[in-house]
């Protein structure tokens, strides 16, 4: 019988604080210990402040994805450098600001010089003075990218993404010590149509290989994937009352088997927090209150459940075993209310295998929901060699496939 994988049983120990098996896990399987990095969500003493002193969180639209406030980082680079500094080691980290396409277009659009509302200029301006005060933030356009990169596809006129990314190459070259004294006014280093022609190139260049890359081409298969998931979720949800989350649950799980190939985890972690609340989250709303633009919705909704999984797959990152903590920036209070609700508190990587798993609020309660919607069917497809084949799958998934699956789904809803 195969092994539970390292990162699978470190985790499970770590969620049940089971002590003794964390040190046997440390002392019989060190050699594959020894490629995990792990941040655990504590203010216990010697943790370290998640902020960095950078005050990310001072902005209303800044949501962080480890819970915090602080953490401890666990990894074989710091256990050798305490050691060989007399417990003293230092924490490599890395973060950036992902930013939603709504909030990036509000920025292209100030950038440019366009009328917006006072709202929105004050908006951004709040999101540009974390720059202004501290040059080592940095922007992360890869929710924005990956948002925005089905608008190419689908009509490669649209010039929506181009403008946008110029706009975010422009912010190299804006005067941020102007910014910080007078941020009604925008200074460049050179002419702003001028730094607009000069960049465009470039950008084009960089979009054109984008578009058509493999990692566009997963994350649109992933999207059309949870579009199939929310919409099985449309037709379990009841007319009147409150939702069954045990059976939601269960027969979600059984979809995600037998039609998705795979157990999305994170989504189902996502549903069943949101159908458990009272009242139901309101991010779930166009599916609760049975929409009459429910598919357009979902399809949205679906959206940026992947773009929080793009959190995940940039929290993986690692540079010589450093660590990267992502924050995610939206105008949308719905959307940043689910985020908090669910924010990271355990994170266990993998760096040889590129995998990781994360628990977040109310985990042991969700782990302890999804075993007891299992059916004796269901059990018997939760072996090692099972999940593993399934997690391969995920990662090769197409969206054509996905795709027939939504288009199955819509049917059902409709009819």
């Amino acid at each position: 019988m195969q092994t539970v994988p390292v990162l699978d049983a470190l985790f499970t120990a770590l969620l049940n604080r089971d002590n003794s098996e964390i040190e046997s896990i440390l002392s019989q399987r060190a050699a594959e210990a020894s490629m995990l990095r792990v941040v655990i969500c504590s203010d216990a003493p010697g943790t370290i402040d998640l902020e960095f002193g950078l005050n990310v969180l001072s902005s209303n639209y800044v949501v962080p994805f480890f819970k915090g406030p602080r953490a401890f980082f666990v990894s074989n680079r710091i256990s050798l450098e305490a050691l060989s500094t007399g417990s003293n080691s230092k924490v490599p980290i890395d973060f950036s600001l992902s930013l939603d396409s709504n909030v990036a277009e509000k920025l292209r659009a100030l950038l440019a010089g366009e009328k917006i509302q006072q709202i929105d200029r004050d908006r951004i301006n709040e999101i540009l003075m974390l720059k202004a005060q501290n040059f080592t933030t940095r922007f992360d356009l890869y929710p924005f990218l990956i948002e925005n990169a089905r608008l190419i596809r689908e009509d490669p006129l649209n010039e929506r993404p181009l403008k946008t990314l110029i706009a975010f190459r422009m912010l190299d070259h804006l005067d941020w010590d102007n910014f910080r004294s007078n941020p009604s006014r925008l200074v460049f280093d050179s002419p702003r149509d001028g730094l607009e022609v000069s960049l465009r190139a470039e950008v084009e260049s960089y979009l054109s290989r984008w578009v058509v890359s493999d990692e566009i081409d997963h994350h649109e298969a992933k999207s059309a994937g949870t579009r199939a998931l929310l919409l099985r979720l449309a037709q379990l949800w009841p007319e009147k009352g409150n939702p069954d989350s045990k059976t939601i649950l269960s027969e979600l799980l059984y979809f995600s088997i037998h039609k998705l190939n795979s157990i999305p985890i994170f989504e189902l972690k996502l549903i069943w927090s949101g159908i458990t609340s009272s009242p139901s989250d309101p991010f779930f709303g166009p599916i609760a209150g049975k929409s009459k633009k429910v598919l357009e919705k979902v399809r949205g909704m679906a959206w940026d459940m992947t773009l929080l999984r793009r959190l995940e797959i940039h929290a993986r990152n690692s540079i010589d075993g450093s660590f990267f903590i992502p924050y995610f920036v939206s105008f949308d209070s719905r959307w940043r209310n689910l985020l908090s609700l669910n924010a990271v508190t355990l994170a266990v990587i993998n760096d040889a295998t590129k995998s990781a798993l994360f628990a977040r609020a109310n985990e042991l309660e969700f782990q302890h929901a999804l075993n007891l919607s299992l059916s004796s069917d269901l059990k018997s497809e939760m072996t090692p060699e099972k999940i593993e084949a399934r997690r391969r799958n995920a990662q090769s998934i197409q969206s054509r496939a996905m795709l027939e699956i939504v288009a199955e789904e819509e049917t059902k809803l409709l009819h």
